[in-house]
């Protein structure tokens, strides 16, 4: 069965990634960003990367201490979010920089949490 805490804190931890990324798609039309392919651009990384996260949330959610390996890639993905943000070039748009940085920010925290409670084991 293993530890009840390890499997609690990993899968609540791939939920989490998994409802980020979920927002991150769904951000766009909630939060009525501009819908010209122009402005859509700087969405594409982000959507990418929302796909890769809710996936890697589904077999942590699913197996949560199957795959120690994830919790290391969900930090990497919400690193690399972090980055694609930073670096985006959106002409200003402050609502899409803070979207991305708040979502990478809590997929970080969530895994980094994580990781705390397996290596505590």
């Amino acid at each position: 069965m293993g530890d009840l805490h390890g499997r609690t804190a990993e899968s609540r931890a791939g939920v989490t990634a998994f409802l980020a990324g979920v927002w991150l798609i769904a951000a766009p039309p909630v939060l009525h960003f501009s819908a010209s392919l122009h402005a859509f651009r700087p969405y594409w990384w982000s959507m990418g990367l929302a796909v890769v996260v809710m996936l890697v949330g589904m077999v942590r959610a699913m197996a949560p201490l199957d795959v120690p390996l994830l919790r290391l890639i969900t930090i990497a993905l919400a690193v690399w979010l972090f980055i694609v943000a930073l670096r985006a070039d959106d002409d200003g748009v402050w609502v899409v920089w803070l979207n991305q940085l708040v979502v990478s920010g809590l997929i970080a925290l969530s895994a980094g949490l994580a990781l705390l409670v397996g290596l505590r084991r």
